[in-house]
């Protein structure tokens, strides 16, 4: 049974907004390699007219701790959510407050769409257990989405199935180079003793370089407002990051209950200066590592298939590569708004399921499969630990969109593009996410458009 004072804060936190300010609830430490800085005038000025007007942004939601900085209308976030953003706040973890993106929803153990500053604590769970998932995406230089006819990108999506494992399979072999790129992530990275046994040992971990997995993650070739193709991507550690972030987890449950410290549900802690918080970092850095290299090997995959189909090249010095599911130790300038305190100190922030937005970084904010995404530049706003949402976010769990969304729907959302529309995959159709609109226009404080992006052909894992 839920505490009542848990109850309290919830009913207030969906009456902390005027109505006449609510939206209808209708439907770490890698450099990132970034874009060009080519802004598209049109491109803003697409998702203005089209989205309604942002509410009054971020709503702060008091805690009998830090309080929240929410970039969403509180009647538009689940309960089970805002209990959890409730339970980070009110934790030994964060300093200052917790940032809730405009795409927040209910995690394992942590709301996914949250960020918090930490000086003394890191929490497995808060970075997620696919350690380093993130985007990559990069134009194909001189190439237009009318080059594309239906023969070509149906071949670009049966090359891309065939040579990029997905789901739970893997390369049969290590690609040529995979061993390269371990060695040299061990090298910027070193893993602790633990992992570096299970690197050599295990041999799903070079074979897994260069593949995609299942769930939300996706292979797509897109086009921009001009448009110009791109190719897209979204994946993380794969197995040696769950392993990893699961490993740390129990870990941290034990320490807990050893030395008999308070343990919050899902919330289980390590401190940054104990031997196993240093561990924990020394090998999410490595995972992170791995999930950017992971991409890498798709990336290029993907340019072979499209120079073998189109003989087009990409601009590799447009190329973005970056995670939304990480910890990192960064510089942290702010006012904290329970003292009014100027503080600047450098802070271990975590983002879970939420995109770095440092003043003009690159970022890449996926829609649904159906619905495209945004190339974005940030602002770099304090309120929200410089970060911006790292997609849509889900409005179904997986099991009631499977309910809820018949075939023929789901079939028709995903019209024009070529893709499969599997039942297997019905949990991901565009029906089951927030409106990507809505979610750009509640962070209009955080990032600006440079690119929207819509699908052309799209791979999952299933």
């Amino acid at each position: 049974m839920q505490p009542s004072w848990l109850h309290r804060a919830v009913f207030c936190a969906r009456r902390c907004l005027p109505a006449s300010s609510r939206l209808s609830s209708n439907p770490n430490c890698l450099p990132s390699e970034h874009a060009s800085t080519r802004s598209v005038a049109n491109a803003a000025a697409e998702l203005t007219p089209e989205s309604p007007p942002g509410p009054n942004l971020p709503v702060m939601l008091k805690t009998r701790r830090v309080p929240i900085m929410l970039y969403a209308p509180p009647e538009e976030v689940e309960t089970e959510a805002l209990k959890q953003l409730i339970a980070v706040a009110e934790s030994p973890l964060p300093v200052g407050f917790v940032s809730a993106m405009p795409d927040v929803h209910l995690g394992k153990g942590v709301t996914i769409g949250s960020v918090f500053a930490s000086e003394k604590y890191v929490c497995p769970n808060a970075v997620g257990v696919d350690i380093g998932c993130g985007m990559c995406a990069v134009p194909m230089a001189g190439l237009h989405k009318d080059d594309l006819d239906m023969d070509k990108k149906r071949r670009i999506q049966a090359l891309v199935k065939q040579r990029i494992p997905t789901g739970f399979n893997e390369h049969r072999a290590p690609l040529p180079g995979a061993w390269e790129a371990i060695d040299r992530m061990s090298g910027e990275k070193p893993p602790t003793r633990r992992l570096e046994r299970e690197i050599g040992t295990k041999k799903k971990i070079p074979n897994q370089l260069g593949t995609l997995g299942g769930g939300n993650h996706f292979l797509e070739v897109v086009c921009d407002e001009d448009g110009m193709v791109w190719i897209m991507l979204h994946s993380g550690s794969r197995n040696v990051g769950n392993t990893t972030a699961q490993f740390y987890d129990r870990l941290a449950s034990d320490l807990l209950a050893k030395r008999r410290l308070r343990s919050y549900p899902g919330l289980n802690y390590l401190e940054i200066e104990s031997e196993e918080g240093r561990q924990y970092l020394q090998d999410m850095l490595w995972c992170q590592a791995y999930a950017m290299n992971n991409r890498m090997f798709m990336r290029d995959i993907m340019i072979d298939v499209m120079n073998e189909v189109t003989g087009r090249l990409p601009e590799m010095e447009r190329s973005i590569n970056i995670h939304h599911n990480y910890c990192n130790c960064e510089r942290c300038q702010y006012t904290d708004p329970t003292t009014g305190e100027a503080v600047d100190k450098m802070l271990w922030v975590t983002r879970k399921g939420a995109t770095s937005a440092q003043p003009g970084q690159y970022g890449i904010i996926p829609g649904s499969m159906g619905t495209g995404s945004y190339i974005t530049r940030g602002k770099g706003q304090p309120k929200s630990w410089s970060s911006c949402s790292h997609g849509a976010g889900r409005k179904m769990s997986r099991t009631k969109a499977v309910r809820a969304i018949h075939q023929e729907a789901f079939e028709r959302a995903m019209k024009g593009v070529v893709c499969d529309t599997n039942r297997k995959v019905r949990d991901e159709a565009p029906q089951a996410y927030k409106d990507l609109n809505e979610v750009m226009a509640n962070q209009r404080e955080l990032v600006e458009v440079v690119h929207r992006l819509m699908p052309l052909v799209n791979v999952k894992g299933f």
